[in-house]
């Protein structure tokens, strides 16, 4: 197959997600019982042909892919483990969640929730250790327990596809065939957080849920840098480079404030205090929806103006940012926004915010 071009190979595997892929299928299900209820599928349940290498909290892929394995959150444990993230927690967050939009809606503002999903989530079909828990990952169990909800915004399946779709994907990778869909990355190999474009297909989401028509940020081009180790490839020894694609949003919106500990950070001083930032951004455009969005979020929406903080800047009137998953009810309040919006990574989910958070000033 490899000799085929992409748009074929792409073809003949969707094809050949038929009747031998099922058969395949079929026979583990009947091997695996209930561990492939709990997988979502049962190619989820056993590991990719090859070893599956750890290095320094590390993951090493299929085709150069990193993923975050271990360390301070035992991420895998999401998609390994059955009670990492059982239905207590799930519970727990839609309670959380219903909470914050009565606290929110009672303040003129409307609400929204968005997980950011780990690459694990994304690309099973490049990660070589068996995941049999993988049906019960956090953003894949909010998403059905909120479906049709609007304070949810889903981007699962504009990531990834469907889970029949990614199962198939995951399926292909058991026999040694992933095709190349040609598509552009929307994560980064050698990091754990998502590209520009994967970022644009979460604010796209966002903006449809809000019914604001998002500007044409894809089109604005990106800054010419030279290869940089991330957040995954500079624990490897050596260290592991990729080419960034960081994007000139910018051009409408202007930083009209940030707090001690962002100027701080601007300065570069050490250590970076990232949780608790806060900067507000302003855009005076004629093309600016007119409303106030607070955003609390992390290193998915960043400070800088390279993530959602930036593409929420270039198309509302004014943005807050705030680096914390708990919101601070008396900082939204005071500035009485619009909208709020709640930003969170997938692997942080397995602690629920307790939102008696204080912004520094």
């Amino acid at each position: 197959m490899t000799d085929l071009p992409a748009i074929a190979r792409k073809r003949l595997w969707q094809h050949r997600g038929g009747r031998r892929l099922r058969s395949v299928a079929d026979a583990l299900r009947a091997r695996l019982g209930g561990a492939a209820r709990d997988a979502g599928h049962p190619a989820f349940a056993i590991p990719l042909p090859g070893p599956a290498r750890i290095e320094n909290v590390v993951l090493h892929g299929r085709d150069g892919w990193l993923f975050l394995w271990t360390g301070t959150n035992d991420v895998h444990q999401l998609y390994t483990t059955p009670h990492a993230f059982g239905t207590d927690a799930a519970d727990g967050w839609v309670a959380l969640l219903g909470a914050r939009r009565r606290r929110f809606e009672a303040m003129g503002a409307q609400y929204r929730h968005l997980i950011a999903p780990d690459k694990l989530s994304i690309f099973p079909e490049h990660v070589p250790a068996a995941m049999p828990y993988f049906g019960r990952h956090p953003a894949l169990q909010l998403a059905r327990r909120l479906q049709g909800d609007p304070i949810l915004v889903d981007v699962l399946e504009p990531l990834r596809g469907s889970l029949a779709t990614v199962a198939a994907r995951r399926q292909a990778a058991l026999e040694g065939d992933v095709p190349d869909t040609g598509e552009p990355l929307l994560y980064y190999r050698t990091d754990s957080h998502w590209t520009f474009e994967g970022a644009l297909v979460a604010f796209r989401a966002l903006c449809a849920s809000l019914g604001v028509t998002p500007p044409p940020l894809e089109e604005r081009g990106h800054r010419g840098v030279r290869p940089m180790a991330f957040d995954l490839g500079r624990k490897l020894d050596p260290q592991v480079t990729e080419l960034p694609r960081f994007p000139r949003l910018l051009r409408d919106a202007a930083r009209i404030a940030a707090n001690a500990q962002a100027e701080d950070n601007d300065r570069g001083v050490l250590p970076l205090k990232l949780v608790g930032t806060h900067v507000a951004f302003r855009n005076d455009s004629p093309a600016a929806d007119p409303r106030r969005v607070v955003l609390f979020g992390d290193s998915f929406s960043e400070y800088r103006p390279v993530g959602l903080t930036g593409m929420l800047a270039e198309t509302f009137r004014e943005v807050h940012f705030v680096w914390s998953t708990n919101c601070d009810t008396g900082f939204i309040d005071a500035l009485r926004p619009d909208i709020v919006v709640t930003e969170i990574a997938e692997r942080f989910m397995t602690r629920l915010p307790g939102d008696d958070y204080t912004v520094p000033a």
